[in-house]
Order: structure tokens, then C-alpha cells, then sequence
């Protein structure tokens, strides 16, 4: 007598291939969701100062966003609760990445002096008459940040100063430093230049001398 196997292959049920299907999307949206979040990050950080603090901030995204992803149980949902601990988590980390100054006020002498350098040092790279100057910061601590090197005359001088004073903004919550050689006048351009920008702090003004 014949008999029929009741064990035979049963077809996989449409619910598990939409659920497999779900999770494929809702793994492609939280990419997608997140990519612009990473890239924010590493905008923010470079912004403020310069490309390795982009990077840290990109990866501190990325961090937070694997947490977040991790918040998914095997059935395929979302703990609330884990959800909520990491946003909890994040949301105050992220405030104090994108506004350190108003954590901590000292930190924007470090943001402004990041912002004048670059700022200054696409004005030098404008021209090539401006190949001889140079930037950097005035030790230890202060803020003042100094331009030195050579020039061929006192009016290349005078327009270069003109265009620090129209294109770099944030050059005046730092204070200009000058120590630049004039060639045509055989004469060094030294000191703080207290009225470049009015808003500067009060510094001593700039002071002539021969060489």
C-alpha cells in the first residue's frame, strides 16, 4: 500500500520574504539616512579646525550611528528603550561637536585663529607676488597671528593689508602681526596693526624700522 510523506517541502511563506525584503530596505534608508549626517560631521569639524577635526568628527558620526543601528532585536524591530539611550546619548555630544565655544568659551581662540590662517592664506595663494609671505601663529598663547616674509614694494604692502581687511573677517578677533620687508625701501614693516580692523583688540600700533 502506498503512502505519501506528509514531510514534503513546504514553499517559504510570503510573509518571510517581505520581512527579509523590510530589513534589506531599512537597512538601505538608515545608510542613506545616515551618509548625509557622516558628511555634516566631517564639514562641521573641518570648518572649525581643519581636516583631522573633520575626521574625528566623521568618525565620532559613524560611531554614534552604529549605536543607533544596533538599538534592532533579531526579530527584526527596534528596542525603543535602546533607541532612546543613544539618542539620549548623542544629542549632547553632537551640541557640544558643533558649538564647542558655547561649552567652552576658550575654545574660540582656537576657531578663530583656525579661520583667520585660512582665511589669510587664500589671499596669499591669490597672487603670485605674495609668494615670499608667510603665516603663523604668535607663541605661546596668543592669539595674534603674524605674517612674515618679503615684498618688492611698500604699495604691494599697502594692497595686500587693503585685502586683509575686505576678505578676511575673522582675522579681526585674532589681531594682525606684522613682519614683512619691504625690498624697494629697504625697510622692515614690524608690529601689531591695531587699525586694520576696528573691532580688534587694542594693540600696540605698527612700528617701522630699517634693516
Amino acid at each position: 500500500m502506498l503512502r505519501r510523506d506528509s514531510h514534503a517541502a513546504v514553499p517559504a511563506r510570503e510573509g518571510d520574504v517581505k520581512g527579509f525584503g523590510s530589513r534589506s530596505s531599512a537597512r538601505l534608508l538608515f545608510a542613506a539616512a545616515g551618509a548625509p549626517v557622516v558628511v555634516a560631521a566631517f564639514l562641521r569639524g573641518n570648518y572649525l579646525l581643519g581636516l583631522v577635526c573633520g575626521a574625528v568628527y566623521a568618525v565620532i558620526a559613524v560611531a554614534i550611528l552604529w549605536l543607533l543601528a544596533r538599538s534592532r532585536i533579531p526579530a527584526g524591530g527596534v528596542s525603543v528603550m535602546r533607541a532612546v539611550f543613544v539618542v539620549t546619548f548623542a544629542l549632547p555630544i553632537g551640541y557640544a561637536l558643533a558649538f564647542p565655544a558655547s561649552i567652552n568659551p576658550d575654545v574660540q581662540s582656537f576657531v578663530d585663529n583656525h579661520r583667520a590662517r585660512a582665511e589669510l592664506a587664500d589671499v596669499l595663494e591669490s597672487a603670485p607676488v605674495y609668494r615670499g609671505l608667510s603665516v603663523s601663529p604668535r607663541p605661546p598663547k596668543e592669539v595674534y597671528i603674524t605674517v612674515h616674509g618679503s615684498l618688492g614694494t611698500r604699495g604691494e604692502f599697502e594692497q595686500l593689508r587693503s585685502r586683509l581687511g575686505e576678505e578676511c573677517p575673522t582675522l579681526g578677533e585674532c589681531g594682525l602681526d606684522w613682519d614683512v620687508y619691504l625690498r624697494d625701501a629697504r625697510e622692515t614693516v614690524s608690529g601689531l596693526d591695531d587699525e586694520l580692523f576696528e573691532d580688534a583688540k587694542p594693540a600696540a600700533a605698527v612700528d617701522q624700522s630699517g634693516r
